[in-house]
């Protein structure tokens, strides 16, 4: 039996599936299994998939009508044989060091149920500094609390470079199918069920960047489905998390205030708005940044976006004695 099942979902790949799948065929760990799902593939990308399987008896070939990469991934979880469970796109490359280095890690670490690495960004779209920053914010983020705290902010790690115990998916479920992404829901519905998430400092695999990758097309990782996903979840945290004390939203632009509303429609309260400089917002009170509560007196929720500012606004709470994931959180 394999300890280690390797979920290759592919639709349409022909150009980037050799590689992808040549990578795990040379890890320096060798129990694995690789289960590639085809996608309901139009290309060459199934006749790739069965060189493979021919050449190889540890790769399997599955079949998904259903196009998705949900549905893709679920079935592959029937079919997984191992205790682990390892992700792969079909467009990246996977470091030889990769699996035998995330196995070591949680044989180990039997607190952590899911486990990424750090990815090198590589990219063919002239215009990817935002795709950039976010690869390099992603690899700012190694322990669990780290994962914790953040995890409203975006998706914390990169979903093909995942290790998780199998036990995790009868535990608390397996991937929504629903016009989400897919990933950053698992991430959050697993978190509120108490499981902790680490990463490991190497980069161990190279994430590719280009025009037709789905981060960058599909529907279900636009902006609007990240936040209606986070203000669900964030929503069920805040109802166990608040004990009385009243939300103030961070951020007075148009935007913040449609992202409240996505909380209020959960059920939350907004108390009071938040800004460095003062802008009324129709009916609710204002509180000057340097006039917040001390901590423990409210919960603060920033949802202003604007690259870098985060940490900023974190620095500036932590400095006036607020602690994030306790006093406030980022939500953008």
């Amino acid at each position: 039996m394999p300890r280690v099942s390797v979920l290759l979902p592919f639709r349409n790949a022909a150009p980037t599936l050799d590689a992808a799948i040549a990578s795990i065929t040379t890890q320096t760990f060798t129990e694995w299994e690789l289960l590639l799902i085809d996608n309901a593939s139009t290309d060459e990308s199934p006749v790739i998939a069965q060189r493979w399987a021919i050449r190889d008896q540890h790769i399997r070939v599955i079949t998904e009508p259903a196009i998705g990469i949900a549905h893709a991934l679920n079935t592959g979880l029937q079919h997984a044989q191992g205790g682990y469970i390892a992700r792969m796109d079909a467009d990246d490359v996977s470091h030889r060091e990769r699996i035998a280095k995330q196995v070591a890690y949680m044989d180990a670490h039997s607190e952590i149920g899911v486990l990424g690495t750090r990815t090198r960004f590589a990219t063919t779209v002239e215009r990817s500094s935002g795709m950039q920053w976010f690869v390099y914010w992603q690899n700012t983020i190694l322990s669990p609390r780290d994962h914790y705290v953040k995890r409203f902010v975006d998706a914390p790690l990169a979903h093909p470079t995942v290790l998780f115990r199998r036990e995790l998916v009868e535990q608390h479920g397996n991937y929504n199918t629903g016009p989400l992404p897919e990933d950053h829901e698992l991430w959050l519905r697993w978190m509120a069920a108490g499981v902790r998430f680490a990463k490991l400092p190497e980069e161990l695999l190279t994430w590719n960047d280009h025009a037709e990758r789905l981060s960058r097309t599909h529907a279900n990782y636009s902006t609007e489905a990240f936040f209606s996903t986070k203000a669900k979840w964030l929503a069920k945290w805040l109802h166990r998390k608040l004990e009385g004390r009243p939300v103030i939203i961070a951020g007075t632009s148009n935007l913040c205030q449609q992202r409240a509303c996505l909380l209020e429609a959960e059920g939350i309260a907004i108390s009071a708005f938040t800004d460095v400089k003062p802008r009324e917002v129709p009916g609710y009170a204002f509180i000057a940044h340097n006039a917040l509560p001390p901590a423990g007196a409210a919960f603060i929720v920033s949802f202003i976006s604007q690259r870098g500012t985060g940490d900023r606004i974190a620095e500036f709470l932590a400095s006036r004695g607020l602690v994030e994931g306790a006093d406030f959180v980022l939500a953008a």
